[in-house]
C-alpha cells in the first residue's frame, strides 16, 4: 500500500510529499535530504581537498617549474572582489590572505556542486575523484580563469606549467572523493542511528558558529521551520518554538539586530552580556534542530560554536574591514552568510525530521 498526503481534495499538490510502499523506492524527502547532504558533505571534502592541494603545490613546485600568473590568478579575483564591493585596492600582505580565502572558498563551493551532482550521477565519481579533478582543471584553470582576465591565453603557458596545473586538480579531486564517500557512506539498514551521528555535532555546531554572528538570525531560522513542520517538538520543552507568534517574534528580533549592527556604538560580540545572548541562542537553536533524544547534547554543542563564532567572527570582520578600508561591505557579507546558513540548516533539520515521521508511517499503512 502506498501512503500519499496528495490523495484528499483538500491536500495542496504544490507541496505534497509521496510516500514509498517499503520497497526502497525514494521519497520526495528522502532526496531532499540526501541532496542536502550530499551538498554539506560535498563542501567539507571540497574544503578538505583544497588543503591537501595547496601542501601538493608547496612540496611540488620546484618539481614543475611552473611559470603561472603573476600575482597568482586567486589573488587577482580577490583583488576584483575588494573593488567590486568597497573601491578598495587590498595592500600585498592582504591581498595574498584573500587569494588563499578565494582558493578555499571556491574549493568549498566546488565540492558541495559535486556532492550533489554525486547523489543524481554517479558516475561523476569515477575514477576515484579523478574524473571530477580532471574536469576542475579543465573548466576552471584552462577556460574559466582566462576568461576572466585572471590569466594569460592558455597557449602561452609552458608545458611543464599545464602539467602542475592538472596534477594539483587531480589531487584535489582525489581528496575530495575520498573525504566525500567516506562521509557518504551509508549503512544498509534504513533505520536511524541510535548512537551519536556526524550529524549530531556538526549541524549544532554550525548553528552555534551562526549564532556567533547574529544572535537571533538562528533562533528565528528554527523557529520559523518549526511553525511549519514542527521539527518534533510537540509535547517538549520547546513546543512553544511551533507558535507562530514565537516566530514572529524572533524574527523582528532578527531585523532589529540587523539595523543595530550598523551601530558603530553597539556593544561589542565578545563581551560578557553579548557572549551569553550568543550562547543561550546557540543552545536553543541546537537543541531545537537535534535528532529525538539529542537535545541536550546539541545544546550544549550550540552553545560552544556559538561563543566559538562570536570570537572567530569579530577578528575576522574587523580584520577585512580594515583591508578593505569600510565596515559596511562586511557587515552585509555577514548578514548574508548568517542569514543563509542558518534557514539551510533549519530547512535540513525540518526535511529530517518529515524523513522520520514518514517511515515512522510506513508499517500503518502497509
Amino acid at each position: 500500500m502506498t501512503l500519499e498526503t496528495a490523495g484528499s481534495e483538500t491536500s495542496q499538490p504544490s507541496t505534497a510529499l509521496v510516500v514509498a510502499d517499503g520497497n526502497g523506492t525514494p521519497t520526495r524527502v528522502d532526496t531532499a535530504v540526501d541532496l542536502a547532504a550530499g551538498a554539506a558533505a560535498g563542501a567539507l571534502a571540497g574544503l578538505t581537498g583544497s588543503a591537501v592541494m595547496e601542501v601538493f603545490q608547496t612540496y611540488s613546485s620546484s618539481l614543475f617549474s611552473p611559470s603561472g600568473s603573476n600575482p597568482p590568478a586567486t589573488e587577482q579575483a580577490a583583488q576584483s572582489a575588494a573593488r567590486l564591493v568597497a573601491g578598495a585596492r587590498l595592500r600585498k600582505a592582504d591581498r595574498e590572505v584573500g587569494g588563499a580565502a578565494v582558493h578555499y572558498v571556491f574549493g568549498t563551493v566546488t565540492g558541495a556542486a559535486y556532492g550533489v551532482l554525486a547523489e543524481k550521477v554517479p558516475g561523476v565519481t569515477r575514477w576515484r575523484g579523478l574524473a571530477f579533478g580532471l574536469a576542475c582543471a579543465t573548466l576552471i584553470d584552462q577556460i574559466a580563469v582566462p576568461l576572466f582576465g585572471f590569466a594569460r591565453n592558455p597557449l602561452r603557458y609552458t608545458v611543464r606549467t599545464h602539467l602542475y596545473g592538472y596534477a594539483s586538480h587531480l589531487v584535489f579531486g582525489f581528496a575530495t572523493e575520498a573525504v566525500r564517500k567516506g562521509l557518504r557512506r551509508r549503512k544498509a539498514s534504513t533505520q536511524e542511528s541510535a548512537g551519536i551521528t556526524t550529524e549530531d555535532l556538526s549541524v549544532p555546531i554550525l548553528l552555534g558558529l551562526a549564532n556567533g554572528q547574529r544572535t537571533f538570525t538562528p533562533p528565528a531560522a528554527v523557529t520559523l521551520a518549526a511553525a511549519g513542520s514542527g521539527l518534533g517538538l510537540q509535547g517538549t520543552p520547546l513546543a512553544f518554538l511551533t507558535s507562530k507568534w514565537t516566530g514572529a517574534i524572533m524574527t523582528a528580533a532578527a531585523i532589529g539586530e540587523y539595523i543595530g549592527d550598523k551601530n558603530p556604538n553597539i556593544l561589542a560580540r565578545i563581551t560578557p552580556a553579548a557572549l551569553a545572548g550568543r550562547a543561550m541562542g546557540g543552545a536553543l537553536s541546537g537543541a531545537a534542530a537535534a535528532r529525538p533524544g539529542k537535545a541536550l547534547l546539541a545544546a550544549g554543542l550550540g552553545a560552544a560554536g556559538a561563543i566559538a563564532g562570536a570570537y572567530i567572527s569579530y577578528r575576522a570582520r574587523a580584520a577585512l574591514s580594515k583591508a578593505l578600508g569600510r565596515d559596511a561591505p562586511v557587515a552585509f557579507a555577514e548578514d548574508a552568510l548568517s542569514l543563509i546558513g542558518s534557514a539551510a540548516l533549519a530547512g535540513y533539520a525540518a526535511l529530517r525530521e518529515n524523513q522520520r515521521q514518514q517511515r515512522q508511517a510506513l508499517p500503518l499503512a502497509a
